[in-house]
């Protein structure tokens, strides 16, 4: 039994560390010990290159926690700096009817209509830079 839960535990602790490591497309270079961090591309003032992306969408924490991934991720690939831009992505919609329904002399009168609510999800994109 405390194999058992042994395992259990393990197995949680690696899908919650699998599900919050964020995804990275783009060249790697020497870890650095520093990002610069921007959130517009025109307040960088020196010449870079672009050198790849990433995005953190569901399951972060708060806002903090997620710019401090990037940044972390950001270091281990190499980047002088990360441009990050907070996005809402729609992942679905919820529909929610509504009518009434009047008994009337000759004719029965149903009024009625529908509200329709996007589900959205915030979502970083980052940018990583390396300067020339």
């Amino acid at each position: 039994m405390k194999n058992l839960l042994i395992k259990s535990v393990a197995m949680i602790a690696l899908a919650a560390t699998s599900c919050s490591a964020p995804s990275y497309f783009g060249k790697s270079y020497v870890p650095t010990q520093h990002v610069d961090v921007f959130f517009d591309v025109n307040d960088i003032k020196k010449g870079y290159e672009v050198m790849g992306t990433t995005d953190i969408g569901k399951g972060f924490g708060s806002i903090e926690a997620a710019q401090q991934k990037v940044i972390t991720l950001g270091q281990s690939k190499g980047a002088d700096a990360v441009v990050m831009k907070l996005t809402e992505e729609v992942t679905g919609s919820s529909k929610s009817d509504f009518g009434n329904l009047q008994n009337g002399k000759k004719n029965n009168t149903y009024t009625g209509g529908s509200i329709t609510n996007n589900i959205k999800v915030k979502k970083i994109v980052a940018t990583f830079v390396k300067y020339k």
